[in-house]
């Protein structure tokens, strides 16, 4: 009797472990997504894990396996390993038609596009005698824009030096700003003729508008970190005082321009905020571990080619951001920038100057060119 007994649990056993085997996994689902598209560096964010389980069979331990990249901490959590990558595993048991939605508070250490495009989901038999796992397709991502420094400082130079370049530039029409009706002269384009207008009278008459200035500013950032030394807190450095810039000049309405030397295209001076959103983007996908053009020779090269087919106009103030200055490099700007009105923005160690002092001293003779130095505390 007992052995009989024995026997249809073993014969029970088996068939679960055969009917679990295929029917653990159906109608399961894992989703992962982050709260916001994109954050500034610094900032909090949180990740919705949401696990589904539409069957009447209940799963009594389901493991959740995901990784992603270690900047984003989740040091509050359990079950959180580091390595070259940040190894996420949450364990639960749900029951059958069940959903369970879990909030994890992530915090956003550095710049970067993360993503979460796969996760793995496992579960075990009873007495935990075998394991089975599966792989679920996600897409949670997110972007992590560089983080905001003071560049109050920055601001005001360059609100002075584009205040100077107001006075001595010539006023435009604004096609904005209508300002009346007038008859047709020789020296107006035909874009400018109003048709209706010009039907009522019999003659030809034009659109008249108020006149206004533009303010215009094309960045130059240097992301390359030469020399035995690394100082990888500089290049940090550069890429948010350039992103800080950026937003703080759009929000002025100044139409800005950006190009580095990172790769990616350069964008030319214009006042949107998709200009903002893609420079954010460039600079966060930036990995500083790829290979970067000479910065001299993406200068001379704009200048030679892409500003030869489409110039700046003369009220564009120049803004170049390098850590790496020197004499070769100055004499670069300065032949570049011709009668540009130039700022150059040099971000240094705390009391670490000797780099760029032969740089400063080449410089002041020239009116138009103007070097910052901003200091960054030693990390």
């Amino acid at each position: 009797m007992i052995l009989f007994l024995l026997l249809g649990i073993l014969a029970v056993s088996v068939l679960w472990e055969f009917y679990y085997k295929y029917r653990w996994s159906k109608d399961v689902s894992v989703k992962l997504w982050f709260a916001s598209a994109a954050v500034y560096a610094g900032q909090d964010t949180k990740l919705y894990e949401v696990i589904e389980n539409r069957k009447d069979l209940p799963v009594p331990v389901l493991e959740v396996r995901f990784y992603t990249g270690k900047e984003l901490d989740f040091a509050n959590t359990d079950n959180t390993n580091v390595s070259d990558y940040l190894y996420k595993r949450d364990i639960f048991a749900i029951l059958g038609n069940q959903k369970i939605t879990r909030e994890i508070p992530v915090k956003c250490k550095k710049r970067g596009k993360y993503a979460i495009n796969d996760a793995e989901i496992t579960t075990y038999t009873l007495l935990y005698g075998r394991r089975y796992h599966k792989g679920i397709e996600t897409s949670a991502e997110i972007y992590v824009y560089p983080r905001m420094t003071d560049v109050s400082e920055i601001v005001t130079v360059c609100e002075r030096m584009l205040g100077t370049l107001q006075c001595a530039k010539r006023l435009y029409e604004d096609p904005f700003a209508f300002r009346t009706i007038r008859s047709y002269t020789t020296d107006d384009p035909m874009k400018t003729i109003n048709w209706k207008a010009s039907a009522k009278t019999g003659s030809l008459m034009v659109n008249t508008f108020d006149s206004a200035l533009s303010r215009k500013t094309m960045i130059f950032l240097d992301v390359e970190d030469r020399g035995i030394l690394k100082r990888e807190e500089l290049v940090e450095e550069s890429i948010a005082i350039a992103a800080t810039l950026v937003r703080k000049l759009v929000r002025q309405n100044i139409e800005v321009g950006f190009t580095y030397n990172g790769g990616g295209q350069a964008i030319m001076p214009m006042n949107s905020k998709s200009v903002l959103t893609g420079i954010e983007r460039m600079l966060a996908e930036y990995d500083s571990k790829t290979k970067n053009k000479d910065f001299e020779q993406l200068i001379r090269e704009f200048f030679a080619a892409a500003f030869s087919k489409k110039p700046l106009s003369r009220d564009t103030l120049l803004v170049v951001i390098t850590k790496n200055l020197s004499k070769q490099l100055v004499e670069c700007i300065r032949d570049c920038a011709g009668a540009y009105q130039t700022l150059v923005v040099v971000p240094v160690c705390r009391g670490e100057n000797t780099a760029w002092r032969d740089g400063i001293h080449a410089v002041k003779s020239r009116d138009n060119v103007q070097i910052l130095v901003k200091e960054v505390e030693r990390v």
